[in-house]
C-alpha cells in the first residue's frame, strides 16, 4: 500500500467509547467483534440483509424494532438472545432465508457499541476473519483519503479482547504495514479455530454450547461481504 495511513489500535472498550469524542473526520475506522458481532453481521449482509441498524442498549434496540414494522430484532446479552428477540447473535442463524431482504435492529454487549462509536469517522467499515481481504482491498483503496487507520477492537466486557487484536495484526500484516499488534499475529500457535478456542470469549462460547460458531467466526474470507456504516449509521453492504 503506497502512503499508508498511520495506524492506531484501540484495545478495550474505554478506548473505543473515546473514539466518540475524538476528529475522525480524517480517519478509516475499523470496527471488530470476532466473537461474534461483525462475524454475524457480515453474514447476515452476505445473505441479503437490506440494512443492519446497531443499537447500543436493549431499550434503544426494541423502540427501533418497534418504529419499523418487518425488521428483525437481533443480538444478545451474556452471550445469549434477550427475551423476545427473533434471532441472537449466532451468524449460523442469519441464513439467506432468515434474513434476506430484511431491515435487522442489532444489539450487542460490545460489538455494537464499536460501530456506534466510530460514527464521525470518514469511513467505518465491518471487520472479521470472515471479510479479512475485502477489508484489506478497500483499506487499500482509500488510503489516500485518510490520515490514520482506526482499528477499533470492540473487548470483552471492559477489558481487552484477544481475538480483537489478533485480528488486528492479521490485517496489518496483510497490509504489509507496521504496529506493535501485528506480533501478536505472528506469535500465534496452532490453526485459527484452536486459537479462538483459547481467548476468553471462545472458553464461554463453549461454555454456553457454542462452541461451532467458533469454527464459523475462523473461517478466513468465507464471506467475502464488506459492511459500511452510511451517513444515517445504518451498516450497509457495499456493492
Amino acid at each position: 500500500m503506497q502512503h499508508p495511513p498511520r495506524i492506531h489500535v484501540a484495545w478495550t472498550p474505554a478506548d473505543v467509547a473515546a473514539l466518540a469524542d475524538a476528529d475522525l473526520s480524517r480517519s478509516l475506522c475499523v470496527a471488530i467483534d470476532v466473537l461474534r458481532a461483525t462475524s454475524t453481521m457480515t453474514v447476515a449482509l452476505a445473505h441479503g440483509a437490506a440494512a443492519i441498524i446497531p443499537a447500543a442498549e436493549l431499550d434503544e434496540a426494541r423502540a427501533v424494532h418497534a418504529s419499523r414494522p418487518g425488521a428483525l430484532l437481533c443480538g444478545e446479552r451474556h452471550g445469549l438472545p434477550p427475551e423476545g428477540f427473533d434471532l441472537g447473535n449466532s451468524p449460523r442463524e442469519f441464513t439467506r432465508e432468515r434474513v434476506a431482504g430484511r431491515t435487522i435492529v442489532h444489539t450487542t454487549t460490545n460489538g455494537t457499541r464499536a460501530v456506534r462509536a466510530c460514527a464521525r469517522a470518514h469511513e467505518t467499515l465491518l471487520g472479521c476473519f470472515l471479510n479479512i481481504a475485502a477489508v484489506a482491498d478497500r483499506i487499500r483503496a482509500r488510503a489516500h483519503e485518510v490520515e490514520t487507520l482506526v482499528l477499533a477492537c470492540a473487548g470483552t466486557f471492559e477489558d481487552f479482547s484477544m481475538e480483537d487484536a489478533l485480528f488486528a495484526g492479521a490485517l496489518v500484516e496483510r497490509l504489509d504495514g507496521w504496529h506493535p499488534v501485528r506480533s501478536l499475529w505472528a506469535g500465534r500457535t496452532g490453526d485459527l479455530e484452536t486459537v479462538l478456542g483459547r481467548t476468553r470469549n471462545g472458553r464461554r462460547l463453549k461454555e454456553l454450547a457454542l462452541e461451532e460458531d467458533i469454527a464459523f467466526c475462523a473461517q478466513t474470507d468465507s464471506a467475502p461481504t464488506l459492511g459500511i456504516v452510511d451517513p444515517k449509521g445504518w451498516i450497509l453492504a457495499y456493492r
